[in-house]
């Protein structure tokens, strides 16, 4: 793990301080605990973020990190969703670090598997990507999950093709890794 990932594992930003880091590990930690009905995986990339930042302190390391392999995960795809061989609490972890790398998550539901992402497109209109993360009992007992998209232009002008926008988010989401 290095700083960036874990200041994204705990949905913050660089120049977090002791205190940002603690509040953002307490709001989370209570959501994605197993005894709160989250998942033992997601607790525990959460606590491993934490415990990362505390050691570190503040200084941010020194190495840049190796480069993300790429993830062989997708095993559907339409134009806007896809099936992943991942269990949901990790597709959904992963969304999560795959948002911020593509622009701003602004919604989170853990609850409802939902991931919200404010960007700017290409053709410079701000539109907001939902990734929602649907199991459905036959993917699950598989270890499968389907993610659902949805764009919306957030200004005047037209959004990009969603299949575009999904297909930039895939290959963001393919080199992330928790």
């Amino acid at each position: 793990m290095n700083r960036e990932r874990a200041l994204r594992t705990l949905g913050l930003e660089k120049g977090a301080q002791a205190d940002d880091v603690n509040r953002a590990y307490r709001a989370l930690i209570r959501q994605a605990h197993p005894d709160a009905g989250g998942s033992t995986v997601v607790a525990a990339r959460i606590t491993e973020a934490y415990h990362w930042l505390q050691r570190a302190g503040a200084e941010p390391p020194q190495a840049p990190p190796p480069p993300p392999q790429p993830d062989p995960s997708a095993t559907d795809k339409d134009d806007d969703s896809y099936v992943l061989r991942l269990p949901p609490g990790d597709i959904f972890a992963r969304l999560v670090e795959a948002g911020h790398q593509l622009g701003e998550v602004s919604y989170i539901d853990r609850d409802a598997g939902i991931v919200q992402i404010t960007f700017t497109a290409h053709n410079g209109v701000v539109c907001q990507l939902a990734a929602t993360v649907v199991s459905m009992p036959s993917q699950a007992s598989r270890g499968e999950a389907r993610v659902e998209f949805t764009l919306d232009p957030l200004a005047s002008g037209e959004a990009p093709p969603i299949d575009h926008v999904v297909a930039r988010f895939a290959r963001i989401f393919q080199r992330t890794s928790l």
